[in-house]
């Protein structure tokens, strides 16, 4: 799903009838009259969980110390943690509220013999060694965005060059504010998989 325009802003106006399409000729379209855009974000290297904590608080909470007028109404995409270094992590903001949850594993950490077909040819445009298909793909929809001083706000989570040299090993043991809902998150993932399991062995 990376890459293919899954999130985009037509979608997100979409949601719970979030930004309706305006008829033509009736009125000025709300992204137009309350100056709505959007913009995706990307990047191929992992964020530094600490500075992306703290990054998000000041988009969310302090935006006015980033920006007079910029305001991040929404946001979705997937995001590479380098603490936690296999799953995609799962992003989504809606006003003051976000969440950030294990997803799927990157298909750089899964054997080539388990993929599906045609898939190594499908995502060929995604993947860069020696990472793979691991990177940042983040929708940001907001009042008079600025896009410049959002982006610059999440380069400066990203990992240095130093940082990128000590590998996946010592990214491990970077600080992680979010791994107590990530845990959590996917031991509840694991028990449903577990119990899926189960239910079929025990019924088969």
């Amino acid at each position: 799903v990376l890459g293919t325009g899954l999130f985009s802003m037509a979608q997100a106006e979409s949601f719970e009838g979030w930004l309706k399409e305006a008829r033509v000729g009736e009125h000025v379209p709300e992204t137009v009259e309350y100056s709505i855009s959007s913009f995706t974000y990307r990047a191929l290297r992992p964020f530094h969980p600490e500075r992306l904590h703290h990054a998000l608080k000041i988009l969310i909470y302090e935006p006015e110390s980033l920006s007079p007028t910029c305001r991040v109404l929404r946001s979705k995409g997937f995001v590479w943690l380098a603490s936690c270094n296999d799953l995609q992590g799962e992003f989504s903001l809606a006003g003051k509220n976000y969440s950030l949850l294990p997803g799927n594993p990157w298909w750089a950490v899964i054997d080539k013999e388990d993929w599906p077909v045609n898939l190594e040819r499908d995502i060929a445009p995604l993947w860069h060694e020696p990472h793979g298909d691991r990177q940042q793909e983040i929708v940001v929809i907001g009042q008079q965005l600025d896009q410049d001083v959002v982006t610059k706000t999440l380069n400066a989570c990203l990992l240095s060059d130093k940082e990128m040299e000590a590998g996946p090993e010592n990214w491990l043991k970077l600080a992680n504010p979010f791994s107590d809902t990530w845990y959590a998150a996917l031991d509840v993932k694991l028990k449903e998989h577990f119990e899926h399991d189960y239910s079929r062995a025990a019924n088969s």
